[in-house]
């Protein structure tokens, strides 16, 4: 017999969201957060199992332009309810990495949200899609940065202020893209507090869900409550191949000393940029590159839930 219950679980989609869908900023309707996976008792369950190297535990400051503030720390033994009373008192952010994709109580959630967008955009053929689960403390924040791909945040607990930017400047440089792609720094990304009278803002309550251009700049203030979101992060024609010339743009640049500035798609010399782009990428994967260590990838605290802020910072070695 076929099981029904993820029928009743669904998104509402205007003709104005549908036409806007990855070309301007826009919110929807659903009621996923109705789904008994997002209850506390579910989540600690799946942090339980969940493997742990696909699992950061974050924290951050509270000034806006402070990037350097964001740093990673160590759950130790800590059970799932644990942890997420942690994140209840503290300033915490877990982010489990795949889970909804991967995890097979969860992949019936992602399979049907996915089905949504497919829905609502005909046209919409992803490549490829991962999402995770974020789960974060009442008063946390997201520093504005920039994905390299293409991006749908699924809101089911807690309020958070979501804030996007023209993917222009002077709120991207994509100069800072290249060097994702290239991995030389994080999607962090400079931030002027003038800029939010230029960007899209709406607070997202459970059951909103927030679409945006691809590289569209965006930060997240946390409002109250424990806050459960699902981002999804999608590979398209589209994306992949605008990110093609952008990764050439970096080699042209950091192997050849040239100064790239068109990032156009069409034409000879895209058509070049995308074969340098190819033929590099063969290269990595026949050959490999250096391994590098992931940015703030070192854990500098502990996760205490009883401790005031949700942890203990660790002490600094010499």
């Amino acid at each position: 017999m076929r099981d029904t219950y993820m029928d009743q679980f669904r998104s509402t989609w205007s003709d104005e969201a549908k036409q806007k869908f990855r070309h301007q900023p826009l919110t929807v309707r659903h009621n996923y957060h109705e789904h008994h996976a997002f209850s506390d008792v579910a989540l600690a369950a799946l942090i339980e199992r969940h493997p742990r190297d696909m699992i950061d535990f974050c924290t951050m400051g509270d000034d806006a332009t402070d990037h350097d503030s964001w740093r990673a720390g160590d759950p130790g033994a800590l059970s799932g309810l644990e942890l997420i009373e942690a994140v209840r008192k503290g300033k915490l952010w877990i982010n489990l990495r795949h889970a909804m994709d991967q995890d097979p109580e969860y992949r019936p959630i992602y399979d049907a949200m996915l089905a949504d967008m497919k829905q609502a955009d005909p046209s919409f053929r992803p490549l490829n899609a991962e999402a995770g689960i974020l789960i974060s403390s009442p008063t946390a924040q997201v520093f504005l940065h920039s994905d390299v791909s293409e991006t749908m945040l699924w809101h089911m607990r807690g309020v958070k202020r979501f804030r996007t930017y023209p993917a222009t400047q002077p709120y991207l440089n994509t100069d800072d893209v290249e060097a994702v792609l290239h991995h030389d720094k994080t999607e962090d990304i400079p931030f002027d507090p003038a800029w939010d009278k230029d960007a899209f803002t709406v607070d997202l309550h459970p059951g909103m869900a927030a679409n945006w251009p691809l590289h569209g700049p965006h930060r997240i203030e946390n409002q109250s409550g424990v806050n459960v979101s699902v981002p999804f992060e999608i590979s398209t024609p589209q994306s992949r191949l605008q990110n093609s010339i952008l990764y050439a743009n970096g080699v042209l640049r950091r192997q050849f000393g040239y100064v790239p500035t068109e990032t156009r798609t069409d034409g000879l010399g895209a058509l070049m940029k995308r074969m340098l782009t190819y033929t590099v990428k063969l290269k990595i994967k026949l050959f490999g590159e250096a391994s590098r260590p992931m940015p703030k990838s070192e854990q500098t605290f502990d996760i205490d839930p009883n401790a005031p802020e949700g942890f203990v910072n660790r002490e600094a070695t010499a």
